[in-house]
């Protein structure tokens, strides 16, 4: 049963009950003996008494259970819950409690570069530019020089998981950036690229589905399918009495066609006259080896034994051996394991220290040239005042001198608490819940920034990364966390145009959050030091070679702190909308909003209290709010 938004669907919804309702959003089916629900892959999610389906086992349905769509949609609750009768399971071997073990695939992917949709299903799924392949993401003149006719293939992986493979192609298949060798499960959110500079395929939306097995024809099914000698033979063992195998031989023929009747019943009884003088010697020399066959079926039995018991034995030391050695296996494991979360961490400080130190010389090197300007206007005053023009040119000079050792003494300040501030171990702590947004407003793709709130998922960004005044909401949500190549998706949970603030989730997340937040909106402080951390210029400049994305810092201090808005003096530009901006203690005070056009440095960002109307009510309790 199909529920949605969709014409046609077995359960219809529209008007403003469906909002949250996707087109095709989830529908019901009858698997493993069970009813069950299953998401197709929706955008604001299906739960089953709360618990958001995909993200554990599937649980059948019973009679009380409720099915909510979207956090906030429309509820359905399970009234009467009915086994399928034993007519309807013979009539479709598909619904049985023990299902055929093939299924196919249904797989969605969409073309980054040109926005369009490829759909696709079956155990075995090719990529390239050939008309045999189910996908052909190649256009008139674009790839037709990097994609091989079949160049990859998505088959069903032995643990059932959808499976890429390169198909000897010329210029390689990658997934995420890496160039595959063998056989590499799929997940949503994946990049598939088909040679370098090719077409690039996100995995929008995944599924099984049940094969329907073709039955094999049976023993009997005819009588090209069974000779004459196994007609026979199946009559000999019915046949009690000599007088009954006629009899038998016309029944097993009947089965097949009553329409050869009559050249069989030819053919047997020349066949019984040939087979009558061999009986006795049959019998006699079956007599003979019955005693032999005994004895060789009791020696086979013992043998069978003991070559059992010893397998038993060698198995138990082979195990006993083989336990230290899994021991270091695992050990080893996890030391690499560790090795490698610290190159990426001291990575990850290197780069924070490399740009701090940049952003310290740029600063630096403005202070100098303040000082020698100051210098240069009050060599001209007293030059002035040494040839005695006129007051008003006097006092002109004397003013401006006064404005530069302002701005001296400002930059002075600024540098100064920057260079007290750990920026380093500021980035070091937070980058990894920082991530980078991507979205499709109307077939168009925008990036911006958000940050993690919550170890599941819930994340902060501005209204305006995630939806615009033409659209009610976005297409799609992806969202690539700090040295990560990987996308997942994302839905919209909550947004408030007015103060320029959303909440999104990313689907099935558990990672590092932020946790050192000014709800209370208490901690900013006009004077102090201050730090961004987002992803300016957007997904372009934030991926490196390996397409993982790296976050930037931004150092500066805050100019200005009001209840509604927090004024940040640092470098910001396209793409820093919703970055987290920390004071000096490293706690995140506001979400960047905007930079002035006409002042290139100052940048406005809304406090994070703003956010706390738009939570769920189990969030607010997680938080303590």
């Amino acid at each position: 049963m199909r529920i949605g938004r969709e014409p046609g669907s077995t359960i219809l919804f529209s008007g403003d009950a469906a909002k949250v309702v996707s087109t095709r959003h989830a529908e019901i089916r009858f698997e493993s003996g069970a009813w069950v629900v299953a998401d197709l892959n929706s955008r604001n999610g299906t739960y089953v008494n709360g618990r958001r389906v995909g993200s554990g086992p599937m649980q059948a349905l019973k009679v009380g259970d409720t099915i909510r769509l979207g956090e906030s949609g429309p509820e359905l609750r399970v009234a009467a819950v009915a086994d399928l009768p034993e007519e309807t399971l013979a009539e479709h071997p598909g619904l049985d409690a023990k299902p055929a073990e093939v299924r196919a695939y249904g797989v969605t992917l969409l073309a980054t570069a040109t926005g369009k949709r490829y759909e696709a299903r079956g155990t075995r799924i090719r990529l390239g530019r050939g008309s045999e392949c189910e996908v052909q993401p190649v256009e008139a003149g674009q790839g037709e020089t990097i994609v091989s006719r079949v160049h990859a293939e998505m088959t069903v992986g032995p643990s059932g998981a959808l499976v890429l493979r390169d198909a000897e192609s010329k210029n390689g298949t990658y997934l995420n950036g890496e160039r595959i060798t063998r056989g590499t499960p799929v997940r949503l959110g994946d990049k598939i690229m088909l040679g370098q500079g090719g077409p690039v395929l996100l995995v929008e939306g995944m599924g099984t589905a049940p094969v329907k097995a073709v039955p094999r024809p049976h023993a009997g099914a005819g009588l090209g399918q069974q000779t004459v000698i196994g007609l026979i033979g199946q009559a000999l063992a019915k046949a009690r009495r000599p007088t009954d195998f006629m009899k038998a031989i016309a029944q097993e023929v009947g089965k097949d066609s009553r329409r050869k009747i009559r050249w069989l019943t030819s053919l047997v009884i020349l066949l019984i006259l040939l087979l009558g003088g061999g009986v006795y010697g049959v019998y006699w020399l079956l007599s003979q080896q019955e005693e032999h066959t005994e004895q060789a079926l009791r020696t086979a039995g013992d043998s069978a034994r003991a070559e059992t018991d010893r397998l038993r034995r060698e198995l138990a030391e082979a195990r006993a051996a083989a336990a230290p050695a899994e021991q270091v296996e695992l050990l080893r494991g996890q030391l690499e394991a560790a090795q490698e979360r610290t190159n990426q961490l001291q990575a990850s400080l290197d780069r924070a220290q490399h740009a701090l130190g940049d952003q310290l010389a740029a600063g630096e090197t403005r202070r100098e040239e303040s000082q020698r300007d100051l210098q240069r206007m009050r060599d001209q005053l007293a030059a002035a005042e040494r040839r005695a023009p006129s007051q008003g040119l006097i006092d002109s000079l004397r003013r401006a001198v006064s404005t530069a050792e302002t701005q001296t003494a400002t930059l002075d300040a600024k540098l100064r608490a920057i260079r007290a501030t750990d920026f380093a171990g500021m980035a070091q702590q937070n980058q990894g819940a920082v991530g980078l947004i991507t979205v499709a407003l109307g077939g168009i793709y925008y990036d911006g920034t958000g940050f993690i709130i919550s170890p599941d998922g819930y994340m902060l960004t501005n209204w305006h990364v995630v939806a615009d005044s033409a659209h009610e909401g976005p297409d799609t949500i992806w969202v690539t966390m700090a040295d990560q190549s990987l996308a997942r998706l994302a839905d919209v949970v909550a947004t408030s145009r007015e103060r320029d603030v959303s909440i999104i989730k990313i689907r099935n997340y558990q990672g590092p959050s932020l946790t050192a937040i000014d709800w209370q909106g208490t901690k900013a402080r006009q004077g102090e030091p201050a730090a961004l951390i987002g992803y300016p210029a957007g997904s372009g400049f934030a991926r490196d070679r390996a397409s993982v994305v790296r976050t930037s810092m931004t150092a500066g201090i805050l100019s200005r702190v009001t209840s509604d808005l927090i004024q940040f003096d640092g470098m910001t530009t396209g793409g820093s909308s919703g970055s987290p901006v920390f004071n000096a203690d490293g706690e995140v005070i506001s979400v960047h909003r905007a930079g002035l056009r006409q002042g290139p440095g100052f940048a406005l960002s809304v406090p994070v209290k703003y956010a706390i109307p738009l939570m769920p009510a189990a969030l607010r309790q997680r938080l303590g709010l």
